[in-house]
């Protein structure tokens, strides 16, 4: 295979693209009970989550807490598991948390030489330049999954960054939801 300077500039602008994309994927974080019995876990029931105050009000309002709601619902249908008709017969319970908090973020200290040929001789410049700082909120989503029977935490997933005023819509919650629970085992 013959690759010229266009078809090399291309796979290094594939290759680019790739790392950029797979760079901006969010973490995600899992804790599990090593003893919970996921294979047994079939049907599922919704519980609001407790009033704990959270400092930013988009995190803490109904309107979330419905979005959370229908996303979860429609991520454990597609994995197969069914609603219970009463929390009580439920196999687990699933509820959500939010949290908030600020983040610092710098570019650091930037440095430019260059050489302008204006002259028979040319001149250089030196730029030197402070870092940029940026103050953003940074939100949390966690997805508690409890055991039915004996009322245990079980299983929690969750991710940071995943919510600012530009990504508080039902997609983004949606996605939210759907990369925490591909962290959930199986049943």
């Amino acid at each position: 295979m013959k690759l010229d300077f266009k078809g090399f500039f291309s796979v290094l602008g594939i290759f680019s693209l790739v790392l950029l994309l797979t760079g901006c994927s969010p973490r995600i974080y899992v804790e599990q009970d090593s003893t919970a019995q996921f294979a047994t876990y079939h049907s599922y029931a919704w519980v609001s989550p407790p009033n704990n105050p959270v400092r930013d009000p988009i995190l803490d309002s109904q309107i979330l807490e419905g979005r959370v709601q229908h996303a979860v619902q429609a991520d454990l249908k597609a994995r197969g598991y069914v609603p219970a008709p009463a929390a009580g017969s439920a196999d687990f319970l699933v509820t959500y948390h939010t949290a908030s908090k600020q983040k610092i973020e710098s570019s650091g200290s930037s440095f430019s030489f260059g050489i302008v040929d204006a002259f028979p001789r040319g001149f250089g410049t030196v730029v030197l330049g402070g870092p940029q700082v940026e103050s953003r909120e940074e939100g949390t989503l966690m997805l508690d999954i409890i055991d039915g029977r004996n009322k245990r935490l079980v299983w929690r997933g969750w991710t940071n960054g995943w919510l600012s005023q530009d990504n508080y819509s039902d997609d983004a919650v949606a996605a939210a939801v759907h990369q925490i629970f591909d962290k959930l085992p199986a049943h």
